[in-house]
């Protein structure tokens, strides 16, 4: 039985990424697009050497999921993709960053007329 790889290390490099990307959010498009964008290229960098493109239609936010987010069926069929994502800690990275962009969803859905005057003002 092989050991569980970490992926915490590039996680936490790209956390920050995503962290300045949400700040600067001002919708829920560009907190999809922060999201999405920023675990695209965690995945990449994951599977760099199994030649396993993710593009964005893999990975999309949804806020209503129980875990904010989508993986798609296309990757949940790849056996190098799903025997990773069982033996590994990806699936804790990305709850940490869908963590992080749901509360920026949150946020924002406070603050909508603030974002409107913002609009409205431009």
């Amino acid at each position: 039985m092989k050991g569980q790889v970490s992926y915490s290390a590039l996680g936490n490099k790209l956390i920050h990424e995503l962290r300045d990307k949400l700040n600067n959010t001002e919708n829920i498009a560009d907190i999809r697009h922060a999201f999405s964008y920023t675990v695209i290229k965690l995945l990449n960098k994951a599977f760099e050497e199994n030649d396993i493109v993710i593009d964005a239609e893999d990975v999309r936010f949804k806020p209503n999921n129980n875990t904010h987010y989508h993986i798609s069926k296309r990757l949940m069929n790849i056996n190098s993709f799903q025997e990773t994502w069982q033996n590994s800690d990806l699936k804790n990275v990305i709850n940490k960053y869908a963590n992080s962009a749901y509360k920026r969803y949150l946020h924002t859905n406070k603050h909508l007329e603030k974002t409107n005057k913002k609009i409205r003002q431009a």
